[in-house]
């Protein structure tokens, strides 16, 4: 799914070559799963048609163009698969190139084109046609008034890790409210906006924290590492304009697909890959993630709140009595294809018109004997821990009813109710 960078370089894109032009023509085509929030693609088209491309504003993974004279403005979100392309140009594309040729017009799968042109004594001489493509409609369209930001969804975000980053006191402050895993709490947009799979792993993997570490357990070191990996390693792939080739070479990122062992491709054939989108090839002079001592990383993949989880087990550790025992997805052996394919298929789970709703762990988490006996006060109970605790509960029960001197059903009743039970009579006659 295309993530922060990638989002921020379209509305780069945008913001630098459209500025100033006319939409002149709007060709959209009717989807009623991308046009979404009571906007169907003839009014998407009728409203913004005739007026001016003023800039392109984004926050998190939603962008939108800002228009000239009334009305809303069209606000964007990728999805999935979603990405803009300028005429003649190559589409925004997230990790591959699309196979697609950049001179086929109008492009497959679009949703809309907007026909532009230059202003009346602008220095731009030359039409331009932007078109919105979305070939598994996770992406969404629709009509926002302005300010845009104070309107859903983007007013129901998060801090953006580039735009709003909070000061190391301000994210503590934030943390503290927090429970679940560290991973599933930076992945909810309410949180973080526009922090996804990659940048998730990749943040984690940079301040060294396993992303099932609740969150309450976080040392204040860890919590400040993480404090300037989320703003790092957003900036640093932005700064590259997203482009994973440029991506630091000990990033996890260049890796994870790969297994931690990249292929190695030369010659012709090579070449001919690399150009038709193959995103494999392994940093110059390196065939594997180095720890920091030089020997080779071993990458594990694991499943963390349903999501598929790039780990490095040397250097990120649980904290000190806390056991885990994640889902483990056997992808040691499984070609690229497959681990590509289970992510994007995770990929789907991200709820953008919902980001209050944060991600739910199914990493179980098995605490010591004498973590059980007393419980974290922030730390979230695993059904794990639930299951142990219910035979406890029903044990006190027991020895806390007394038997009434009378059977008769209404006085076992109020005993019940004055004991706060939960219960029928017939439930209860089987423990007295």
């Amino acid at each position: 799914m295309p993530e922060l960078p990638e989002v921020e370089r379209a509305r780069k894109l945008i913001q630098e070559t459209c500025v100033g032009y006319t939409i002149a023509e709007v060709d959209s085509v009717e989807d009623k799963i991308v046009y979404t929030a009571g906007t169907d693609h003839e009014e998407f088209a009728n409203e913004i048609k005739g007026r001016t491309i003023t800039g392109c504003e984004r926050k998190g993974k939603t962008f939108w163009m800002t228009l000239s004279g009334d009305g809303r403005y069209p606000v964007m979100h990728f999805g999935m698969t979603g990405m803009i392309q300028l005429k003649g140009q190559e589409p925004t594309w997230y990790r591959r190139r699309p196979k697609e040729s950049a001179d086929v017009w109008p492009p497959k799968f679009y949703k809309f084109v907007l026909k532009l042109q230059p202003q009346e004594g602008s220095v731009a001489s030359e039409a331009l046609e932007l078109a919105f493509i979305d070939a598994r409609r996770l992406g969404r369209l629709r009509l926002v008034p302005s300010p845009v930001t104070d309107h859903p969804p983007v007013s129901l975000l998060g801090f953006d890790p580039i735009l709003s980053h909070p000061s190391f006191e301000d994210f503590q402050e934030l943390l503290k409210k927090k429970k679940g895993t560290i991973k599933g709490v930076i992945m909810d947009q309410a949180f973080s906006a526009g922090v996804g799979n990659w940048v998730a792993d990749e943040v984690l993997f940079q301040s060294r924290i396993h992303p099932s570490t609740p969150v309450p357990l976080l040392t204040p070191d860890q919590i400040l590492a993480l404090h300037d990996q989320l703003h790092e390693v957003c900036q640093t792939a932005v700064d590259v304009n997203a482009d994973s080739k440029s991506f630091p070479e000990g990033w996890l990122f260049r890796w994870r697909w790969g297994k931690g062992a990249a292929k190695k491709k030369k010659g012709k054939k090579a070449k001919e890959q690399d150009e038709e989108g193959e995103e494999d090839v392994e940093p110059a002079g390196k065939s594997f993630l180095a720890l920091p001592d030089g020997t080779p990383a071993t990458i594990n993949f694991i499943e963390v709140g349903g999501r598929t989880t790039a780990l490095v087990e040397e250097v990120q550790k649980m904290p000190e009595g806390v056991e885990i025992r994640p889902k483990i997805i056997k992808g040691s052996k499984k070609k690229v294809k497959e681990v590509e394919e289970e992510e994007d298929a995770d990929s789907e789970d991200d709820d953008e018109e919902k980001p209050e709703k944060r991600a739910r762990s199914t990493t179980k988490i098995q605490r010591t004997v004498a973590a059980k006996k007393r419980k974290a006060p922030d730390v979230d109970v695993t059904e794990e821990e639930e299951e142990e605790e219910k035979p406890a509960q029903k044990e006190d029960f027991e020895e806390g009813c007394q038997a009434p001197e009378s059977n008769d059903q209404g006085t076992i009743n109020e005993t019940l109710k004055s004991l706060g039970a939960q219960t029928t009579f017939a439930k209860v006659s089987r423990i007295i």
